[in-house]
């Protein structure tokens, strides 16, 4: 027999306490991990304008482009490259890092066709973050005329240390926000497959469905307090009515 909309509804409501349960655990358990062991992580970002690097005609600029696109790769090398490493280490012992650990955090990122450089670095402290993104950014453009030569780098958009983003790794709200909704349906999804998996005939209209044959009685469900009830009214039986006077 399938079922309706309605008798799906029915069988949440009958169940309600229990996805209530699986709900609030789920949430308390995800507000406990998140305050004890979850370390926000930030992220800062920056960039950096690869500018044209020669004087040519104007009918050449398409050539000036692909020439300073070319470069990029080069620059994007050069700026993980222990001698960028080395100088930001050496210019800012209160990083606390060493060259690997520092280029292990920076990211250098371009877009196809795009003279812009991007540079992000992943921190538990936001502003140390946004400083390694400019440090790093000056240190380049410092030592870019004595490695290559040219000039040609401009820092774009600086990384604000005193801005206040949400972590990366999920707030602590957006943690418990999903935890609830994750719960919730799977609390529903579990009640749900029981119940498709379950082949007791419950009402009589699925009796007559599975049987094929009309339902002449139905015995309801004793409990274990009915049963005490009607022990006591048959005690009661034949009992007589006594006046004490005196």
């Amino acid at each position: 027999m399938e079922k309706t909309i309605l008798d799906y509804i029915n069988l949440i409501k009958k169940r309600l306490w229990l996805i209530t349960v699986f709900v609030l655990i789920s949430c308390a358990t995800t507000f406990y991990i998140s305050k004890n062991f979850v370390v926000p992580v930030y992220s800062a970002s920056g960039q950096l304008l690869v500018n044209n690097t020669a004087n040519v005609p104007e009918s050449n600029n398409l050539n000036n482009l692909n020439f300073s696109l070319n470069l990029i790769e080069s620059y994007k090398e050069i700026m993980k490259s222990p001698t960028i490493m080395k100088s930001v280490v050496a210019d800012h012992p209160e990083f606390g890092l060493t060259e690997d650990q520092l280029a292990a955090k920076l990211q250098v990122k371009t877009s196809e066709k795009s003279q812009v450089i991007n540079l992000s670095v992943e921190d538990e402290s936001y502003s140390k973050a946004a400083n390694i993104v400019n440090a790093v950014s000056q240190s380049f453009i410092r030592s870019l005329p004595s490695l290559m030569k040219l000039d040609n780098v401009t820092f774009l958009t600086p990384a604000d240390p005193a801005d206040v983003p949400a972590a990366t790794n999920g707030s602590f709200a957006m943690n418990l926000i999903i935890s609830f909704v994750v719960s919730l349906m799977a609390a529903i999804g579990i009640i749900l497959l029981l119940e498709t998996l379950n082949g007791t005939l419950r009402t009589e209209k699925e009796a007559e469905f599975d049987l094929g044959l009309p339902v002449i009685a139905s015995i309801p469900t004793i409990r274990k307090r009915d049963l005490g009830k009607a022990a006591n009214a048959n005690a009661r039986v034949g009992e007589g009515a006594y006046v004490t006077a005196e």
